[in-house]
């Protein structure tokens, strides 16, 4: 139970207050532009700032996003052996950015502090993921598209690379809640209404 509560416990108060952080908004507020909640897809994440046309803005919220996935993780390499307990700090932080505490509870979708996690926990992992999205996003140019498939997939390539239940399980769920959140998406690509990537509508 000690390791619960001075090294498990404290990372993911920390993941989660650090994880809901949202650059996208902050950023916008520092440069006095539209909040981003306010046009497009009204998601604040990195692709919603891109319809903007503010492409070095898109850039930075896309990276401080990965970054506060791949910053819990990183950390608690160093004070828990446990790779399951890593992964559910990784968890939190992505639970974070899509449900804020400073927000009202309404984030983004995931998947940039989620791709941050992964290649935290195992960054060959990481860039097959990667890989994934960027291959679909260059043969259909949809980034809702790109990241159902790869978070499809991430279960799978979770099981190839570890072959145990529990790390597979833990990834299947984080698969079906950045899945869950692109429901909006998933219809719009079933109705082609989907906005494709660098589109402005």
């Amino acid at each position: 139970m000690s390791i619960f509560y001075t090294g498990l416990f404290p990372l993911i108060l920390l993941a989660y207050f650090f994880g809901s952080l949202n650059s996208s908004i902050i950023f916008s507020k520092i440069l006095k532009l539209e909040d981003p909640r306010e046009y497009g897809s009204k998601n604040p994440g990195a692709t919603n700032i891109l319809r903007s046309g503010n492409k070095t803005l898109a850039l930075a919220t896309l990276i401080f996003d990965m970054f506060k996935g791949f910053l819990p993780v990183f950390v608690a390499f160093f004070f828990i052996e446990d790779q399951i307990y890593i992964q559910i700090i990784g968890l939190c932080s992505i639970l974070g950015h899509i449900f804020p505490i400073y927000y009202k509870f309404k984030g983004g979708k995931g998947v940039a502090t989620s791709f941050g996690v992964i290649l935290a926990f195992d960054i060959i992992l990481g860039f097959i993921c990667l890989l994934t999205w960027l291959i679909t996003a260059f043969l259909f140019r949809y980034s809702a598209l790109s990241a159902i498939v790869s978070f499809a997939l991430l279960p799978i390539y979770t099981w190839f690379s570890y072959e145990k239940i529990i790390a597979t399980s833990l990834f299947l769920i984080l698969a079906i809640i950045v899945i869950y959140m692109h429901k909006t998406n998933i219809k719009n690509l079933l109705n082609n209404k989907e906005t494709k990537i660098g589109s402005k509508n």
